[in-house]
């Protein structure tokens, strides 16, 4: 059958469905028959295979994800002590040993030679962990201040002493923190990383939009080999930014239409509601829509307690987890703080970023939101924000998608326990998904 035949049937076949619908189908299901019936309509008019007939009450036939979930082994055993060299904490610089970055605010370079007369070749964040090497020479790990290291991904070169500190044999011996870097763990789950960015601008947005709980959902969906249906009445680009959509839409349009991502047109069709028309893209995102957008794709979710502990053991059972927390935090000013950078209204200490004692302002206003040091640099310092624990590494560090990670690249990222924590300090919140095929057929965790 030519094109042309296929597109001059169509309206016929849609008014005599339509019309079937309206008389046959109770009132209250008559929404999703028509969205079955335009969804095959449309695919007929476009040549597209025909699929198996759909049940009434479920939602349109989903639009295929292209990218396919990384499929990584899972550990062959609980998560272990880090083992712990005889010298570990002895206050001697040895191959082996364990040491963390103390910068702070600021990171470590990594350098070629025991010195400051080259380029650095990269950079650790405060409470990084390295680990003392042998150089290339075969000489001492020690020279002229520096320190010989491998960092968290391999990385090997020199770092100034002077920033560096050296673990305790307990310390040593717990997961280790990276400061948020993608490891070779990490990497391992690009193919489920969703860029929160980057989607938007595939549907013509600017990528500016708070869009971080549906590029979560859709990464923990991809995670779980679950697909999300296309929005009815609007064409699927094939995009991933199309499935983001799509999972916003499907959150919210049941209960809350102002944030379904989609507006009505004058002539009466569907848009993305992005800059403009309400810019629903920058509507919150909460769980309740989170387990809407998975029941949609056919997967189910559980509550999980907003801990390392209880998440690491819903890793481990086959779940991929959609946690809420934030990047920032209010202190309470220590005694003797001058005046000027103290919240007189609450006694929060307000930030000083220059040290000139004067506030930081922030749209104008006083800052008394610090961004926590014992946790990964969100890229945006947002307050809430959702992020997906996609895997887990031998050694008991998580692997989290933070859609929003872009620098330096837009990756997975591998964090301890303790980071994970500290991130869920002051916002917590959790979701298990689970894809509908049976534990021998999910995605494992690594």
């Amino acid at each position: 059958m030519t094109d042309a035949i296929r597109r001059s049937l169509g309206p016929i076949i849609r008014t005599v469905a339509n019309a079937t619908v309206q008389q046959a189908v109770p009132p209250a299901m008559q929404p999703a028959a028509k969205a079955v019936v335009d969804f095959a309509v449309s695919s007929f008019e476009q040549g597209k295979p025909a699929r198996a007939p759909v049940a009434l009450n479920v939602m349109p036939p989903p639009t295929v994800i292209t990218t396919s979930p990384t499929v990584i082994p899972p550990p062959s055993t609980p998560a272990t002590a880090t083992p712990v060299s005889a010298t570990q904490g002895d206050g001697q610089v040895q191959p082996g040993d364990k040491r963390t970055v103390t910068t702070g605010d600021d990171t470590l370079n990594l350098r070629p030679d025991a010195g400051t007369s080259q380029k650095p070749t990269g950079s650790f964040p405060s409470g990084a962990r390295l680990e003392v090497a042998t150089p290339p020479d075969g000489g001492s790990s020690e020279k002229n201040g520096f320190i010989y290291v491998r960092g968290p991904g391999g990385e090997t070169g020199w770092v100034s002493a002077e920033f560096t500190r050296e673990l305790t044999a307990e310390e040593a011996a717990q997961p280790a923190a990276t400061g948020g870097i993608t490891t070779p763990a990490a990497a391992a789950y690009q193919g489920v990383f969703v860029d929160q960015f980057a989607a938007e601008k595939e549907v013509g947005g600017d990528a500016s939009n708070a869009n971080c709980g549906p590029s979560s959902t859709l990464t923990a969906l991809l995670n779980e080999g679950l697909e999300i249906p296309a929005i009815p009445g609007i064409e699927h680009n094939g995009t991933t930014g199309a499935d983001v959509q799509a999972v916003r839409y499907w959150g919210n349009q049941a209960d809350d239409t102002g944030s379904d991502g989609v507006y009505t047109k004058e002539d009466g069709t569907l848009a993305y509601s992005l800059d403009g028309k309400g810019n629903e893209n920058s509507t919150f995102t909460g769980f309740t829509d989170v387990a809407n957008a998975v029941a949609a794709a056919g997967g189910t979710t559980s509550s999980v307690a907003a801990n390392s502990t209880a998440i690491m053991t819903a890793i481990d059972n086959g779940s991929t987890v959609v946690i809420s927390g934030t990047f920032v935090e209010t202190k309470k000013a220590p005694e003797g703080t001058p005046e000027a950078l103290v919240n007189p209204a609450n006694g929060n200490l307000y930030v000083d970023s220059d040290g000139d004692g004067a506030p930081d302002l922030k749209n104008g206003v006083p800052n008394e939101w610090h961004q926590k040091a014992d946790t990964w640099k969100g890229q945006h310092g947002s307050t809430l924000h959702l992020v997906a624990v996609v895997g887990r590494t031998p050694e008991g560090n998580f692997i989290v998608c933070d859609p929003a990670h872009t620098k330096p690249t837009a990756s997975p990222i591998e964090l301890s326990p303790a980071e994970l924590d500290a991130f869920m300090r002051g916002n917590p919140g959790a979701i298990a998904v689970n894809g509908a095929s049976t534990p021998e057929t999910e995605t494992p965790s690594a």
